[in-house]
């Protein structure tokens, strides 16, 4: 697992794309190993994301950006999909 300042930034990046999950999102957090993968590979995806968007020749790699940008739209969608999963399991709907 992560050290306690990568999952800060794991858990708040994840927190901030789906605000209104936030308690169920510390809750799987917590409780389930495969949540707490996809959390990270996804910040590290974002902060992948911004290095490349912010390298002066990003505009020359323009495939590379569209890479991320779908490699964290695909994990949006299974963070999504297991928030929707446990809130049905829990009755949060």
């Amino acid at each position: 697992m992560a050290n306690n300042d990568a999952t800060g930034l794991d858990l708040r990046q994840v927190i901030e794309r789906f605000p209104k999950d936030a308690l169920l999102i510390r809750r799987l957090w917590m409780a389930n190993q495969d949540f707490r993968i996809v959390c990270e590979d996804y910040a590290l995806a974002r902060r992948t994301l911004v290095t490349f968007e912010s390298l002066a020749d990003a505009h020359q790699k323009p495939d590379e950006v569209a890479d991320y940008l779908s490699v964290v739209a695909d994990l949006e969608a299974e963070i999504r999909a297991l928030l929707g999963a446990a809130a049905q399991s829990t009755g949060d709907t």
